[in-house]
């Protein structure tokens, strides 16, 4: 009888620590969760001058807000986030969501446009998007503060004057406009991987290459319209302070948007393991007194 009893045992350990790893759970509940006053709209330039290497040790001006939008993303917990960007035109890439984890993806596959495919650059050309996204917002979420983060690396190549973007003021209440890139410039890759390995964009006109320089006194002006603050950025980095220059407050998420998870049934089966990995010890143990006796 022993035998079998000891057997089936050790497969019960096994069985049970499988399970633990597997976190099984059945059924959803409500999470208690809390939730910010305040919704993001981040609006990035795409157009390919934001692939210049200036930023950082050479990097692309891309990557550098990849790195800092996601950060200031995790500063913000339980805040809502839209994502809109700008080139050739504007478009809302992602509405705005409680779900991080989207937004995340959504910077991460965040592509430029082609080196041949925009008109030129234009600081101005989202203005009406955004005065209709955060218009619509306000009424949709009128208890929540509405903060712009305008992400561009200034740079206008049109022959259009640029209209002011004050229209936008009246809709955001806090913000600000991240710059990229040197005023000395950079060269553009035109592989869409942003690598060397198809060689850099070279000028038409000249038969050289193309140098994209970045307009930092343009982004503070633009800034100053809109009511929002500017910083240059050209290292990770301080994306809590930012956060925290929000004044974001917290308050218990609604039924509608407090988050759900399975029922763990992990304990049970931990449980399960600890009792039989004590049996095992308490026959181990057993065992090792029987034999001292035994040599005695």
């Amino acid at each position: 009888m022993r035998l079998p009893l000891l057997l089936a045992r050790r497969i019960g350990i096994v069985v049970a620590l499988v399970l633990v790893l597997l976190h099984p759970g059945f059924g959803h509940a409500k999470v208690p969760t809390q939730v910010s006053d305040i919704q993001v709209l981040f609006v990035v330039d795409r157009t390919r001058s934001m692939a210049a290497e200036d930023y950082g040790n050479h990097e692309p001006r891309i990557d550098g807000v990849r790195t800092d939008l996601k950060a200031l993303a995790d500063a913000l917990p339980g805040a809502r986030f839209g994502l809109m960007t700008f080139g050739f035109d504007s478009r809302m890439e992602l509405p705005y969501t409680n779900d991080a984890d989207a937004f995340d993806s959504e910077v991460d596959t965040l592509t430029l446009e082609q080196p041949t495919a925009g008109i030129g650059s234009a600081m101005d050309r989202p203005k009406e998007q955004m005065v209709q996204v955060l218009s619509d917002a306000e009424k949709q979420y009128p208890d929540r503060r509405q903060v712009l983060v305008f992400v561009s690396d200034g740079e206008d190549t049109t022959k259009t004057p640029q209209t002011s973007m004050s229209d936008v003021a009246k809709y955001v209440d806090g913000g600000v406009v991240l710059g990229y890139g040197t005023t000395q410039g950079g060269p553009m890759p035109e592989a869409d991987d942003l690598t060397n390995d198809e060689g850099l964009i070279q000028d038409p006109s000249t038969g050289t290459t193309a140098i994209s320089h970045a307009d930092p006194a343009n982004l503070q002006r633009i800034a100053q319209q809109m009511g929002i603050g500017y910083e240059h950025r050209s290292a990770p980095g301080g994306m809590d302070a930012l956060a925290r220059s929000f004044k974001a407050s917290y308050v218990a998420a609604p039924a509608s948007e407090g988050a759900t998870a399975e029922n763990d049934l992990t304990w049970v089966f931990g449980l399960v393991l600890l009792g039989l990995v004590l049996l095992e010890l308490r026959a181990g143990w057993r065992a090792v007194w029987t034999t001292r006796r035994a040599l005695r």
